[in-house]
């Protein structure tokens, strides 16, 4: 074996803290080329090994997969080093733009749960003239709340558009002449998501723009069916007329907390003047 160094795979794996089963799948796809003892059979990995090895875990650092080291060690030149470079930096700029527009969605997200936190005022009925607001329609019926989650995955599959849920707003439109007198829910006609941080392209529904008598609430959705005939007698005390269903916007719920006491839960009820 001449005095040239070598290393066993224990050595390698230790120097650059990486697992040897990682060291013996280089070994298999051909970016490593140990030598073997005849008597044992035990592997030796040269410097030439040391120096790839080396080089492979610079190059997963910066996001190159395994078959692009492969492609590079094995058949290495300056233009194909430059044309690989390239085509990270592409993929690099793609990425920041990617997590660009992800932390504007999360600092939405945050701001429309702070704002709405800072909102609340124990159960006041409000009066809000509301712009047009772009919504992502995920079933234009009645859904019960367990089987929410399956319909949104159902739609982002179908559609290849991503919704969060987290800190977006998970609304429904309230059926009350369909719903159960008995129960303390109202039947829902549709189940949708509202936020700001909503690509427009990426919506397929619009809440309309005008008038809403609003009334937000702590605590469990049970509420909502005690609280929305204050908005009706609001309504009918000054001189508004009801053009549309009531809505429930759930702002914080069961994606945010698992603590009904700390639910946010807003009623509107679309009005226009007698």
């Amino acid at each position: 074996m001449g005095t040239e160094k070598t290393f066993k795979i224990g050595e390698l794996s230790r120097a650059f803290h990486i697992g040897v089963d990682s060291i013996r799948y280089y070994e298999k796809v051909g970016i490593l080329n140990p030598i073997r003892n005849p008597e044992n059979n035990y592997r030796f990995y040269t410097m030439e090994d040391f120096r790839r090895l080396a080089l492979i875990r610079e190059l997963l650092g910066l996001g190159f997969s395994t078959e692009q080291i492969r492609s590079l060690i094995t058949d290495r030149t300056v233009q194909k080093t430059q044309q690989m470079l390239s085509s990270e930096l592409s993929a690099i700029d793609e990425e920041i733009n990617r997590l660009r527009y992800v932390r504007k969605n999360l600092e939405s997200r945050l701001e429309t749960i702070t704002d709405m936190e800072a909102r609340y005022h124990d159960e006041r009925i409000e009066e809000l003239q509301l712009p047009a607001r772009n919504c992502i329609m995920i079933h234009d019926a009645h859904l019960t709340d367990d089987m929410v989650d399956y319909y949104l995955i159902d739609y982002m599959n179908q559609y290849k558009n991503y919704v969060g849920t987290i800190g977006v707003c998970d609304c429904y439109t309230l059926d009350l002449p369909g719903s159960n007198p008995d129960s303390s829910y109202y039947r829902t006609k549709n189940v949708f998501f509202y936020s700001d941080s909503l690509n427009k392209k990426e919506c397929n529904y619009t809440l309309p723009e005008g008038l809403y008598l609003s009334i937000l609430y702590r605590g469990p959705l049970t509420k909502t069916k005690k609280l929305l005939p204050s908005l009706y007698d609001y309504a009918k005390k000054n001189g508004y007329t009801v053009t549309r269903e009531p809505i429930e916007f759930c702002y914080i719920d069961e994606y945010e907390t698992s603590d009904e006491a700390e639910y946010l839960i807003e009623i509107q009820l679309p009005v226009e003047p007698s």
